[in-house]
């Protein structure tokens, strides 16, 4: 009777995730020597080639690819039919941190599409930046947090890349004005550093006209005045106007939005991970990056 081994799974989605055997079996609290042995298994039940050794990582072959789709299903379904075996009445919450910008792309499908399917998973939900989202899940005052990566020190998982679209207000035109007045988060906002040396690049004139931690300051000061900001594509009111290079604005880097958690997650939180991954993930499964907190 040919079947897929959990444990094999789960050593090869981490592999997948991570590119290394060693980073995998230090997530999985495994030896090497196990985690090798574990996918050399599944290699030869499944007669098929499952990674490439790169000389600084794995990738995923072809195989490898469509396998982990499944792979990813499977472990899902798995901590589904263990939760409703356990204690069908106990309710559980998790902790989740995400800046306020993603709110628009995230918030809705928590409470119209995860909600219905995990009835007894609450979501207790913090926004703040980045930087302070990460101290948060490393001090344990959050389970999970959605982030935008720092290049220079990435962590998490990498779920989507977010184009960053320069925009105004419906009928403004600040982008006539010989020195752009700007409306964007604070320092510690990660993506304001992309978008004033993009216009530094561009030889653009700027001032900084309004700052606010929230996206429900930036909207308001550019839907009243004559002033510009830099949104991600999913935040920006659909009435707006989107500017571009036909505008005389420069590109500005996409972020890299990753789920940033502890290696050993409690099941609501591998819940809303693994439908965090289902609904919003496009990236390739080979170019995933993954920087966990050890438990």
């Amino acid at each position: 009777m040919r079947h897929l081994d959990s444990d094999a799974l789960s050593a090869f989605v981490a592999i997948a995730e991570i590119g290394s055997f060693t980073a995998a079996a230090q997530r999985l609290n495994k030896s090497q020597a196990a985690v090798s042995i574990a996918i050399g298994r599944l290699e030869e039940r499944l007669g098929k080639k499952l990674f490439d050794r790169l000389p600084r990582r794995v990738a995923l072959t072809s195989a490898g690819e469509r396998l982990h789709h499944y792979a990813q299903r499977i472990l899902a379904l798995e901590d589904e039919a263990i939760a409703s075996l356990s204690d069908a009445t106990q309710e559980a919450r998790v902790r989740l941190g995400m800046p306020d910008d993603y709110m628009a792309l995230f918030g809705g499908a928590l409470v119209d599409a995860f909600a219905p399917r995990y009835p007894l998973v609450g979501i207790d939900l913090r926004c703040g930046f980045s930087w302070q989202l990460e101290t948060m899940v490393e001090s344990r005052e959050l389970d999970m947090a959605i982030i935008t990566q720092n290049p220079a020190d990435p962590k998490g998982e990498v779920l989507r890349s977010e184009r960053q679209i320069w925009c105004a207000g419906p009928g403004r035109s600040p982008e006539t004005a010989p020195v752009l007045r700007l409306a964007l988060f604070p320092d510690g906002c990660r993506s304001k550093p992309l978008v004033l040396r993009s216009l530094d690049k561009a030889g653009r004139p700027w001032k900084i006209g309004y700052s606010s931690s929230s996206i429900q300051g930036l909207q308001l000061a550019v839907a009243s005045g004559d002033m510009v900001t830099v949104l991600p594509e999913s935040a920006v009111p659909a009435d707006w106007r989107r500017l571009d290079e036909s505008h005389g604005f420069p590109p500005v880097p996409p972020l890299a939005l990753a789920i940033y958690t502890f290696q050993q997650s409690r099941l609501p939180v591998r819940q809303v991970t693994s439908f965090m991954r289902t609904r919003f993930s496009d990236v390739t499964p080979s170019s995933l990056q993954l920087v966990s907190r050890q438990s």
